[in-house]
């Protein structure tokens, strides 16, 4: 980033100086999508008159100043469990939260005002694994709303060259990281479909194994104080990952950044593997924007006796007895996690309104799609699941 940057830091309210300068100082690590937008809040807000200037922060300024706030200088370059503690007790924090959501819509709206790219046609597929107990009728009871399309086999059956088919045909003229997403929890899709298709990232909770160990193991010992949590953290993010990580992942350094932060911003995504794809999924919508992201839920195990999440503790070490699914919950789980993936989206400009949500569930011969449907609508089933991609893959051509 240009020098203008540092100084605009210097009129900013104090709470905004640590995460811009955390942003700055990982510029190589940030998403193509998120340093085009820090570039483009830095450059709207260097171009207002200096009144303006002071008029958008003065209200969070005015908060900052009955706050007890942390010791932040210009150079902070992170706010810590600590601060972040101090910060949210504060009796003011509510309406400092409220003041900054003003001071970023407004500097969006004006972004936006300036540069309003033609929205991209985007594709989420949900994936929920065989042998759940699912209801009668649709899969997706909540999802009333979605069309619900009847398939000639199982989605399982043909699954593979379906999502094959929707990864082939996004943006190739996009960065590779906002070309096509896989988050599951084996690793089916990552070793079938990533090798055979230019522009897909997968990610897998089974395969990421070793680094989640090494993140427990350190997270476990954590002392009942802020002070111990924030060195345990401040390790983590020293811990070099290559070699747990491997070939590729290892030595891309971008992707192996979004690792180590999305297990160390918690949502039980190093416990769960429905929570990992969930969140997961969210992280790289909000950060990478894919055009395509398959989400691949799987099933859970039954909790043990005499273990425990809280401390983030290893079910398989601390309780030897065999694994067993538990199915009723890995629905429930499913379900929830699955809706709240395509919720993301409602909140992020680049995809509201412009995609397409496929639930589905491997074992079933129901589709339900939640969205925009081609200007030919979906076809009468039952129908085979080459004809939704064929469906799905017109749709986005339709708005390229």
């Amino acid at each position: 980033m240009d020098a203008i940057d540092k100084e605009l830091l210097k009129r900013l309210p104090r709470t905004f100086v640590p995460a811009l300068n955390e942003q700055f100082d990982k510029w190589d690590l940030l998403f193509p999508v998120e340093q085009r937008t820090l570039r483009n809040q830095m450059d709207y807000l260097a171009g207002l008159p200096p009144s303006d200037f002071e008029a958008l922060f003065r209200p969070v300024k005015d908060v900052e100043a009955k706050m007890q706030l942390p010791a932040w200088g210009a150079a902070s370059k992170r706010i810590s469990i600590s601060d972040t503690s101090l910060l949210v007790r504060s009796p003011y924090y509510p309406q400092w939260r409220s003041e900054v959501e003003k001071i970023f819509t407004q500097i969006d709206d004006g972004v936006k005002a300036r540069k309003s790219p033609k929205p991209r046609r985007s594709v989420v597929a949900n994936v929920l694994p065989a042998g759940l107990p699912l209801p009668v009728g649709v899969p997706w009871p909540r999802l009333a709303q979605a069309p619900t399309l009847a398939l000639d086999t199982p989605f399982g059956a043909g699954a593979e060259q379906f999502l094959l088919t929707l990864a082939r045909h996004t943006d190739s003229a996009a960065d590779p990281a906002g070309r096509t997403w896989i988050f599951e929890t084996g690793n089916a899709l990552s070793q079938t479909l990533a090798p055979v298709v230019d522009g897909v990232t997968a990610l897998s909770f089974e395969a990421l194994g070793p680094v989640r160990k090494a993140f427990l193991e350190r997270l476990n010992v954590i002392k009942k104080d802020l002070h111990s949590a924030d060195q345990a953290y401040d390790d983590l993010r020293r811990l070099d990952l290559t070699s747990l990580l491997g070939r590729g992942l290892g030595h891309d350094l971008r992707l192996s950044s979004f690792i180590r932060d999305l297990f160390l911003s918690g949502n039980g995504a190093l416990l769960f593997g429905n929570a990992f794809v969930e969140w997961g999924a969210s992280e790289a919508m909000r950060r990478a924007q894919p055009q395509l992201l398959i989400c691949s839920f799987g099933m859970r195990h039954k909790m043990k006796p005499f273990s425990s999440v809280a401390v983030f503790e290893d079910q398989a070490r601390a309780n030897p007895a065999p694994e067993q699914d538990d199915a009723p919950s890995s629905l429930i789980d499913a379900q929830i996690l699955a809706e709240y993936v395509y919720l993301t989206t409602s909140r992020l400009p680049s995809y509201a309104g412009q995609t397409l949500g496929v639930f589905a569930v491997e074992d079933s011969s129901t589709v339900q799609v939640l969205g925009p449907s081609p200007s030919t609508g979906w076809p009468s089933g039952p129908l085979a699941l080459a004809e939704l991609g064929d469906g799905i893959v017109r749709w986005i051509e339709e708005g390229a």
